[in-house]
């Protein structure tokens, strides 16, 4: 039998930024069973899969037949680590998770405010958006949180990827022919707008950044 255990999940002041200075919570439930037994590798203690549910510990199975070579076993009353439960099994509910919009500071071509939204998922993903899946870790009888998701791409390599977004126009440009004068035009202006991205945005997490539409190349 399921059972509902109330908790909070810390939020970051910012997606992507570990930070959690503010303090801010967000409601959740935990909706599995009272207690679970799981593995977790010998060696690097990261955790792994639930192998045996039940609503009493002695439920549980003694054997360890489903254990995988490599692996070690624990159990968790879940009733009293609803959030380590949650992590591990995914099984808990957040209801509707408020949207996290920032004014960026700048302005588009039109002279409009740029912001950024971050869209956290409903329900049942938020824990995955803050944590990296298959992370966590059960070392000395006790849980290491798992690693924050920060974002994927470093600054330097998004300027890697500027630069060659700007070394794509010209090479664009370089074709004279291909090109009518409009087209021209607009290859010029992206170009333009790439290179002034890193001044104007120097203050802007790099995936924050709103990009105008890309002109076409033939």
């Amino acid at each position: 039998m399921t059972i509902r255990v109330n908790f909070d999940i810390a939020m970051p002041n910012k997606p992507y930024v570990d930070d959690f200075s503010d303090g801010n919570t967000h409601p959740a439930v935990y909706t599995g069973f009272r207690w679970i037994k799981f593995q977790y590798h010998a060696e690097t203690k990261e955790v792994a899969t639930v192998i045996a549910e039940a609503d009493t510990v002695d439920e549980l199975p003694m054997n360890e037949t489903a254990v995988a070579e490599g692996y070690q076993s624990a159990t968790l009353n879940c009733e009293e680590n609803p959030l380590i439960a949650s992590i591990i099994t995914r099984n808990y509910e957040t209801g509707d998770v408020a949207d996290y919009t920032e004014d960026l500071g700048t302005t588009d071509a039109d002279g409009n405010a740029e912001t950024w939204t971050y869209y956290w998922q409903d329900n049942t993903g938020l824990l995955g958006q803050i944590y990296l899946n298959n992370t966590m870790k059960f070392v000395d009888n006790s849980f290491v949180m798992p690693k924050f998701r920060a974002h994927i791409l470093t600054r330097e390599d998004f300027l890697q990827g500027v630069t060659n977004q700007i070394a794509g126009c010209d090479m664009e440009l370089a074709r004279a022919d291909a090109y009518n004068e409009e087209e021209t035009a607009k290859i010029k202006a992206h170009k333009a707008w790439l290179e002034a991205l890193p001044t104007k945005y120097a203050n802007v997490d790099h995936w924050k950044i709103p990009f105008p539409a890309s002109p076409e190349f033939k």
